[in-house]
């Protein structure tokens, strides 16, 4: 136990208070009824710390994981991913005769096009009567617009296979094992790609899938997302060849380009006339009726980020052996730190002091965890939630947030280098043997807060960070410690 100079707050409890470890450190009996004296007392306790690795982790974020990476501090991770794909059931009408201006919002057929063609020609007003439907290309997209890691010029290769059996688990982790799902013999592209300046990966699918996928909405195949999902079960994205980065994929799924003929209306000359795609085709060459639709393997379907790192809990091992000074966080392998609340030192303390324990009050316990720099490519996590490591799946699953009970977050204080949690109330608690305790041993898990309306949730930060954090070896002002303020009335 050391003595520290009392927070303001801790020395402004009357104006006539005195910071002490020391039982005897009551003053104001002179002034003050001997039940009514209040002494403060600080207690500083250093804590254990280690790294410890989970199996998976809940496969919830909003993006997806693909590509291959290697360094020399983590190892290789492989990240993967399996989707459905949303039917936007209601939304797709094939083909799509809506007449659209530059400032839509959704695809169709822009108004203007005649007039690329001909001056003469006003803009559309209306299509009708559509026939010969035609696919003419199609894509499976992948879209990283916020970003990637690694080595941007490094050549890679993906492919997408169909799934063979239905996503039908309520939820997903990463270490969930693609060949459950898919055997791989209906492979359906496969391309290779190099990052650099590029924001999408195209991958090229036949027009004779294109042409199967379009068939549940051209034959009426199904009303619902459920019979899209019995009509096409989804895709497996694999990482196919070499390493080198990591993408952080926004956007994916199927993009078809098609083309029909109908009967155009415009007007020429100011009046309006009807023209056919077909005459326009033998007059200039070309169709004007040229346009797409999108199948998004987004939020609103199932999907699981596949990621693998084989070797990890030998690297953690052999890192804490090389290194006893720090412990590690690392997503989205499932690398957390645990920390352990000394709630008996931290009562035999007080009682030492307090007989009586419910003549205590704590003002503060704080536990303090300092970060250390890894390698300044490594972003660290700015947020964490200190937790039972148990209780994650659940937390995370049903959209829970910090209790200040049994689950806690703080966000990094960056001048510092430091993370704070508050951990008074539940110190109370159990001091007063007051309703819900937690366990002695808890993981910090990086999080990621979220606002949706008015609501705040959390998700399990599932990104290239690495983060360390100083541990019972560090030098005295670094170690992992619990800070305790307390008053005592007589």
């Amino acid at each position: 136990m050391r003595l520290h100079k009392l927070p303001l707050y801790a020395m402004c409890l009357t104006g006539i208070l005195m910071s002490s470890c020391e039982e005897d450190s009551a003053i104001g009996s002179s002034i003050q009824p001997e039940e009514d004296i209040l002494t403060a007392h600080h207690n500083h306790i250093n804590i254990s710390t280690r790294s410890v690795v989970s199996d998976s982790v809940l496969s919830k974020a909003d993006y997806l994981l693909f590509g291959r990476y290697s360094d020399d501090i983590f190892g290789e991770i492989e990240a993967e991913y399996m989707t459905q794909l949303d039917a936007r059931i209601g939304g797709i009408i094939l083909p799509d005769t809506t007449v659209v201006s530059y400032s839509s919002a959704t695809t169709g057929i822009l108004n203007t096009i005649l007039q690329d063609l001909d001056s003469k020609f006003g803009k559309i007003t209306s299509v009708n009567n559509a026939r010969n439907f035609t696919i003419d290309s199609t894509i499976y997209l992948m879209q990283y617009s916020s970003g990637f890691w690694g080595d941007s010029t490094t050549l890679q290769s993906a492919q997408v296979y169909e799934l063979n059996k239905a996503m039908d688990k309520p939820k997903y982790y990463t270490n969930t094992n693609p060949e459950d799902y898919c055997d791989q013999s209906l492979l359906l592209g496969e391309t290779n790609y190099q990052i650099q300046n590029k924001r999408e990966i195209r991958i090229p699918l036949s027009n004779d899938f294109g042409k199967r996928i379009s068939s549940f909405y051209t034959n009426g195949s199904g009303t619902t997302q459920s019979d899209f999902n019995e009509y096409f079960r989804g895709v497996y994205v694999k990482q196919a060849f070499n390493e080198g980065t990591i993408l952080k994929v926004d956007v994916s799924g199927i993009l078809i380009y098609y083309h029909y003929d109908a009967d155009i209306h415009t007007t020429v000359g100011g009046k309006d006339t009807m023209v056919t795609s077909e005459s326009l085709k033998e007059k200039y060459g070309t169709t004007p009726l040229v346009t797409s639709y999108f199948l998004s393997g987004n939020k609103t379907v199932k999907r699981a980020n596949v990621v693998r790192h084989e070797d990890w809990g030998d690297m953690v091992q052999k890192l804490q052996e090389s290194d006893s000074v720090q412990t590690y966080m690392y997503t989205p392998v499932g690398v957390y730190t645990e920390v352990e609340i000394p709630f008996d030192a931290i009562m035999d303390s007080v009682k030492q002091v307090a007989k009586d324990t419910t003549k205590v009050l704590f003002n503060s316990v704080r536990l303090a965890l300092h970060k250390k720099e890894i390698n300044d490519k490594y972003l660290y996590n700015v947020q964490l939630l200190l937790i039972e490591k148990d209780s994650i799946e659940n937390f995370f699953h049903n959209n829970k947030t910090p209790d200040g009970i049994s689950s806690f977050t703080c966000t990094i204080d960056s001048e510092k280098n430091l993370y704070a949690f508050n951990l008074t109330r539940p110190t109370q608690n159990k001091i007063r043997q007051e309703g819900e305790t937690y366990s002695r041993k808890m993981v910090l898990v990086p999080v990621v807060k979220t606002l949706d309306g008015n609501d705040y949730s959390y998700k399990q930060q599932l990104w290239m960070t690495g983060t360390a954090l100083y541990g019972a070896a560090a030098p005295d002002s670094l170690k992992p410690c619990v800070d305790i303020i307390y008053t005592k009335r007589n």
